[in-house]
């Protein structure tokens, strides 16, 4: 349920959105400084960066230090490009398991402020403080207690936005950064939000913005004041939710109360370069029969299958389509990606390849056509339930399907995909 400006006739809401500044980056900062001795530099200091194997080919930018930023390091990427910016920039894999802990630690020091949080993602959450005055002190307070807890027993800085609704908080915390409170209530909107940039705000893309330039908007205030019909037969129905947001209205919830429409989802970066389609079809198999797997350990069907590939230029495009009925079984889930795949081929070598399966639910019927031989589908199933309980008790590579062995299609990487992490979706921003 979407937020007015107010609740109730006496008592405003309050909401603060909770940013950690440069997450992966600062955990792993403070990671280091732990292990390290007295003179271990600090990494927030110097021009640094969170990145993947360069030589496995996950050679992207994941966070980076503000030096860095100043020198035109951008996140997302390719540490090439961001050493050619910056010759001397220190880069550190990532360490997911110890950035659990950070956050799981954070997310504890927030439930003594509120029992009501709404996390955003691994580094941000939301944070409904309405009526804790008498317990905290004003909002400003509240937030200064809650960097300053955050800073001295974690040893990371948080930004914290305070506004009246998710929106207005969101926006508010990403102003000036690190370690700072800062406030957007309606009477602020004017000064604090209109004169940025419309591709500062919230739920407004690249393609967005370019179009609204088109159309002379450049400012959030220009889209404030812009002709709600002009952006509804421009945009669509988002259009009249950038015009909302830009009034500061938060009328499309940001969040939801609960995930019902979960998505399972596998992808890998490639170990060179693929030219051919037929070089990826061994990966593309590998990631099937994982999100399979999971979707079958869960008790979950399938309805919509997307396929994701990026090319050498780190151009991404995707195809997705609608199944006749839902499924689980590898050998549909393949079937139809291959298809997907074949369909979006660039010219350009591929990097990597991702599936998703989505549009998922708890009962799994398959709805046969005279063509379908059910029980060829019932033998696929009790197959994919047996190679699963196999790879439970023995291990990922107990049971390898004969493709993945064909050294004339197996791509590179392929006989790894299926072990690549488990990338449920949550809605989630990309680390800043």
């Amino acid at each position: 349920m979407s937020d007015t400006l107010a609740k109730g006739p006496s008592r405003p809401r309050v909401w603060f959105h909770v940013d950690v500044n440069s997450a992966f980056l600062s955990w792993s900062a403070v990671l280091r400084l732990r292990e390290g001795g007295p003179d271990t530099q600090d990494l927030r200091t110097v021009p640094a960066a969170v990145g993947g194997d360069e030589e496995k080919r996950h050679g992207v930018v994941l966070a980076k230090s503000l030096p860095a930023k100043q020198h035109g390091v951008r996140t997302g990427e390719s540490l090439f490009a961001a050493r050619q910016k910056c010759p001397g920039l220190i880069v550190i894999p990532p360490n997911f398991d110890w950035y659990v802990q950070c956050s799981k630690a954070m997310f504890n020091i927030f439930s003594d402020f509120t029992p009501d949080i709404e996390q955003y993602s691994i580094d941000e959450a939301f944070l409904d403080m309405t009526g804790t005055e008498e317990l905290f002190g004003p909002p400003e307070a509240a937030a200064a207690a809650l960097r300053r807890r955050v800073r001295e027993e974690l040893g990371f800085t948080v930004n914290v936005g305070i506004a009246p609704n998710r929106l207005l908080a969101k926006m508010a915390s990403d102003f000036e950064k690190p370690d700072r409170t800062h406030t957007l209530y309606p009477p602020e909107i004017p000064a604090k939000l209109w004169p940025l940039p419309v591709r500062d705000l919230f739920g407004v893309g690249p393609s967005a913005a370019k179009r609204m330039n088109e159309l002379r908007i450049f400012t959030i205030g220009d889209l404030a004041a812009a002709d709600p019909d002009l952006l509804l037969r421009v945009f669509g129905a988002r259009g009249d939710v950038y015009w909302d947001y830009a009034n500061g209205r938060e009328t499309a919830p940001m969040v939801r109360d609960t995930v019902k429409d979960s998505s399972y989802g596998n992808s890998v970066t490639t170990a060179q370069d693929l030219h051919r389609p037929e070089q990826a079809d061994a990966t593309l198999l590998a990631l099937c029969e994982s999100v399979g797997a999971r979707l079958r350990a869960d008790g979950k069907a399938a309805r919509v299958v997307t396929v994701q590939l990026v090319d050498a230029a780190f151009r991404r495009q995707s195809h997705q389509t609608t199944l006749p009925s839902p499924t689980n079984a590898t050998e549909t889930l393949y079937r139809t990606a291959r298809e997907l795949m074949r369909a979006i081929w660039p010219r350009l070598g591929v990097r990597l390849v991702g599936v998703t399966a989505e549009k998922t639910g708890t009962e799994r019927f398959e709805q046969l056509d005279l063509f379908t031989d059910a029980r060829r589908s019932e033998k696929q199933e009790a197959l994919d339930r047996a190679a699963d309980e196999l790879r439970r008790r023995f291990g990922d590579t107990a049971v390898l399907r004969a493709k993945l062995l064909e050294p004339e299609t197996r791509g590179p990487g392929a006989l790894g995909a299926a072990k690549e992490r488990d990338k449920r979706k949550n809605p989630k921003r990309e680390e800043k």
